[in-house]
């Protein structure tokens, strides 16, 4: 993080195109590359809620890097989300300006803080309406979901005692455990 007060216009001005950078409360955060696995996970997702998605005709899905400006002082480039049909007015050529109605982070080792708390405050704030963790160290999937302003834990798997998570915003779709872990 830099002391300068960084803005979504900011970056668009200061920063090359392809930048892997985010804003949190105007700090400008670098975002390093994924690892192998974070990738394995994020190509897993893609084909499983893209497939749904397309087939359900729900909506768009992108996954990182691609902007999300919640508003000027806070962008992030979440690893995968997706915008309702009835929320698409919210996606521009340059990113997602607004809240998706579900993003998703895959958790690394630099990451654990920032997905577990700060995100998942940031999310919550601007009204998200669904956030999912994925964690692979742990081999943990948690859905939250927002209900009266806060975020609730909806669904979970760990492969012991639970085995899938289900969405609330992707009518009808459910992630097996084993489709991430196994």
């Amino acid at each position: 993080m830099t002391t300068e007060k960084w803005t979504y216009s900011d970056m668009l001005a200061k920063l090359p195109a392809e930048s892997r950078y985010e804003i949190r409360n105007y700090n400008l955060i670098d975002m390093p590359s994924p690892t192998e696995k974070h990738q394995e996970l994020q190509f897993k997702l893609t084909l499983l809620l893209g497939n749904h998605i397309v087939a359900n005709k729900l909506g768009k899905f992108y996954q990182a890097p691609f902007d999300v400006i919640l508003d000027e002082g806070n962008t992030v480039q979440p690893d995968l989300l997706f915008v309702s049909n009835e929320n698409k007015e919210i996606i521009k050529e340059r990113g997602v300006f607004g809240a998706p109605d579900l993003m998703i982070e895959i958790v690394s080792k630099g990451s654990i803080i920032r997905d577990y708390v700060e995100k998942k405050e940031d999310y919550e704030k601007f009204g998200i309406k669904e956030y999912w963790i994925i964690d692979p160290q742990n081999k943990f999937i948690q859905i939250f979901s927002l209900e009266s302003n806060k975020y609730k834990p909806y669904s979970s798997a760990d492969g012991e005692e639970s085995l899938s998570v289900k969405s609330i915003v992707l009518t009808g779709f459910e992630l097996q455990w084993s489709d991430l872990f196994e």
